[in-house]
């Protein structure tokens, strides 16, 4: 064998031999790095973030029903009526007026909806249009008229259009800013061609006050504004209840734009009684998705 021969296999060794303990070396170097991020991202719950719009920790228990009551202070308004569904799973708010003169069921006793408050109160109030809606309403919030402005004040004003005349109210094709104390005005006055259509007012005007707010001023002190509102109203609704849903709330206030949709009650009004359609369970079944995600 040359003396060529023998030359050129050292040489060959001599690189191979470097070549593999870097690569050895880069091995356990890189090794090293990707088990402290793995080690990171499974063991440190903190060091996952979640995705932009992502529902992490938000389920179908942190959707709840409210029944809304507005009981004036002047006797010559009328009361309003609001159920309220908070989805947010779909980052939605449902608001339904309802006729005071909508037909319920007490105690086997068929009387309006505005008798059941009066004879029985809010709650039973509540019960009976749960069982006529085929809805689980969790909670009732009953307002005079300092309570309401409170709750309003928190979202501010509203710009809407006025179909009615009453005081400080005038009929526009435009839409017109209202106060606290208009937007009471606008939802109990009595001057309304009928009661679906007040109630179909309460719906829309709610769902506008709500879409129209400062959500994310609102999410960054929804405590404060919980403990304010929730002193000025009668409900069920405990502080154990709000901390609970308190991150479906913001989550909504935060990733929403526009929550709040409004819908109405469908029937028929015969001898000043409202009575509710039989397919309208079903109708509002489809309209809160229930049916599908039964289906799913």
């Amino acid at each position: 064998m040359s003396a060529y021969s023998k030359k050129k296999r050292r040489s060959t060794g001599t690189i191979a031999i470097p070549f593999l303990i870097t690569l050895l070396i880069s091995t356990l170097i890189l090794g090293s790095v990707a088990y402290y991020f793995f080690h990171r991202l499974t063991d440190d719950s903190k060091e996952l973030l979640p995705m932009p719009g992502a529902t992490t920790g938000i389920s179908e228990a942190d959707t709840y029903e409210i029944l809304f009551v507005l009981e004036p202070d002047s006797p010559a308004r009328q009361k309003a009526v609001m159920l309220m569904r908070f989805d947010p799973i779909r980052k939605l708010e449902y608001y339904i007026g309802i006729p005071l003169n909508l037909q319920v069921d007490h105690s086997s006793t068929k009387m309006t909806l505005e008798q059941c408050i009066d004879n029985h109160g809010v709650s039973a109030a509540r019960d009976a249009v749960a069982k006529l809606f085929d809805q689980e309403i969790d909670f009732y919030i009953r307002m005079d008229s300092e309570g309401f402005q409170k709750v309003c004040s928190v979202f501010g004003n509203v710009s809407c259009l006025v179909s009615v005349h009453d005081e400080g109210l005038k009929p526009d094709d435009v839409a017109q800013n209202l106060d606290s104390t208009q937007l009471e005005t606008l939802l109990t006055s009595v001057n309304f061609y009928s009661e679906s259509e007040r109630t179909a007012v309460i719906g829309q005007t709610i769902a506008q006050l709500i879409n129209q707010s400062d959500s994310k001023r609102v999410a960054s002190n929804v405590d404060g504004y919980f403990s304010a509102a929730i002193g000025a109203v009668t409900t069920d609704i405990t502080a154990v209840d709000f901390t609970d849903r308190r991150h479906a709330i913001v989550y909504v206030l935060q990733q929403s734009q526009a929550p709040a949709m409004s819908y109405t009650v469908f029937g028929a009004e015969a001898d000043g009684v409202f009575t509710m359609s039989e397919s309208y369970p079903e109708t509002l079944k489809e309209i809160f998705m229930q049916t599908s995600r039964e289906a799913e």
